[in-house]
């Protein structure tokens, strides 16, 4: 099909304002020059010919402003664009701090986020996203990995894999878990936890949700045997019963631990209060000490064995569980078989 010069003129020239700012706009001669040097154009187009295009980008609703001095030409309105810097920088550093990501793959996403900025965009982008692609410590295959639950998910369907515990790049057989087991699950669910994403899952004849690191996994198929309903799974049934939903599984399951779950009473000096709202979320009832000012009280729902009390630990004495009896029990003892490790 014969291109139609004037609709690709008027394409490629709006592609060039998207990419400009205030300071970095664009003017004619220089639209001229990169629409020869790109092929766009065979020879060089009009002036008239990009001013018509500068108005009827205006006319789409997109605002071109011009710049004070006229000779500079013109950029886009910051309103028209989808990311502020800002963002960018936000989904820039998460990508280089993604664990679940190998360096390769992490370096090509993140130089696709930069690609959606302005010029001054990129070149904060440049300086101020800090890459340590040592951390970056998935595998090729962990994509591959990530879309072929994704898309069991969608299709219903069971997946298997080996659970690779070791994360060893070529494991035997005896260095995988259970000396290599193949694992069928029905995977309901694929969420961020811990620098990773976990398949939230029914193994087997189990009728509990399960939970699997995706980091872990490898040889991971898509089978043709079809997914057991999520309705029957008794873990989610307690979860609508409870009138929940798989947010507040996740907040009550710190560090993607499973198990039953309990309300635990929490002293907590004032300087934790951003990291407990940010571990069980913003709806806590919090009361601050009338005899300590210091320190605030909550409740929260929660698994109360390792997960969370590797949270409590971690918040290093300024958050003590008060109650019930049982779980500051088997918090002590957790502490006890920590410290044995250094006798």
């Amino acid at each position: 099909m014969k291109k139609n010069p004037n609709k690709c003129r008027l394409l490629r020239v709006f592609e060039y304002m998207l990419n400009t700012d205030e300071e970095h706009p664009l003017n004619v001669t220089e639209i001229q020059q990169k629409l020869l040097e790109d092929g766009t154009c065979d020879k060089l187009p009009d002036r008239k010919s990009i001013l018509r295009d500068w108005a009827s980008i205006n006319e789409c609703g997109y605002e071109l402003e011009s710049c004070a001095n006229h000779n500079k030409g013109k950029y886009m309105n910051g309103k028209q664009r989808t990311f502020e810097g800002y963002q960018l920088k936000m989904l820039a550093d998460a990508v280089a701090s993604a664990r679940f990501l190998a360096a390769d793959d992490a370096r090509k996403l993140g130089d696709a986020i930069m690609t959606l900025g302005t010029e001054s965009d990129k070149e904060l982008l440049k300086k101020a996203v800090i890459r340590d692609e040592s951390l970056n410590v998935a595998t090729k295959q962990a994509k591959y990995n990530f879309d072929r639950i994704l898309e069991a998910i969608r299709e219903r369907k069971q997946i298997s894999f080996q659970y690779n515990d070791k994360h060893l790049a070529k494991p035997a057989q005896e260095d995988l878990r259970n000396d290599g087991m193949i694992y069928y699950v029905s995977p309901y669910y694929l969420v961020p936890a811990k620098n990773d994403y976990y398949v939230i899952a029914c193994t087997g004849e189990y009728k509990n949700f399960s939970h699997y690191r995706v980091s872990r996994m490898i040889n991971v198929k898509e089978t043709e045997l079809a997914a057991k309903d999520i309705k029957l799974n008794e873990t989610y049934k307690k979860l609508l019963a409870d009138g929940k939903g798989i947010s507040d599984y996740l907040r009550e399951h710190i560090n993607m631990w499973f198990g039953d779950t309990q309300r635990v009473n929490l002293h907590c000096r004032q300087r934790t209060r951003l990291d407990v709202l940010g571990t069980f979320g913003n709806l806590l009832n919090i009361s601050d000490c009338k005899n300590d000012k210091e320190y605030f009280t909550t409740s929260v729902q929660v698994q109360a064995e390792g997960g969370f009390f590797n949270w409590v630990a971690g918040m290093g004495g300024n958050v003590i569980i008060t109650g019930p009896e049982c779980v500051r029990e088997a918090y002590k003892k957790y502490l006890e078989s920590q410290l044995a490790l250094y006798k």
